[in-house]
Order: C-alpha cells, then structure tokens, then sequence
C-alpha cells in the first residue's frame, strides 16, 4: 500500500477512537444513574466504561504517533 492509503486507514483508525471516547464517558452521568442497575453493578459498569475510555485514549495517542512518523518518513510503499 502507498504512503496515502496508509495514512488514510491511520486517521480512520483515529477518528473512530476519538468518536469512542465521549461516547464511553457519556454513559457516566445521568443514564446508568436511571438505568435501575444496582449501585455495586453500576459501580463496575462506570469502572468498566473508564477503562475503556482511558484505553481509547492510548490508542488515538499512538494513531497520532504513528501518522506522524509514516509523514516523515521517505519511504512510500508499506
């Protein structure tokens, strides 16, 4: 694949991270309160949604990382 097409699946592939984030953390507040889950559920469900949004982050961090160097780079073929 050419430097384009690969730069294209990467910001792709950031853009889905980056829509995942808010939409883990939206679930947060006032749906799981009305969600008539149990507190000790809700509890593990907002730990869970947390986890998830920190590890989305980490991945838009290394989409970043990784577009930035395939920029630089010389090379055009992958």
């Amino acid at each position: 694949m050419t430097k384009e097409e690969l730069l294209v699946m990467l910001r792709r592939g950031l853009n889905e991270e980056e829509k995942a984030i808010p939409l883990y953390t939206k679930h947060l507040g006032a749906t799981l309160f009305l969600s008539g889950f149990k507190p000790e559920l809700q509890v593990r469900v907002k730990e869970l949604l947390l986890l998830l949004k920190k590890e989305s982050e980490s991945h838009a961090k290394v989409y970043g990382e990784l577009i930035a160097s395939v920029k630089e780079a010389r090379q055009d073929v992958y």
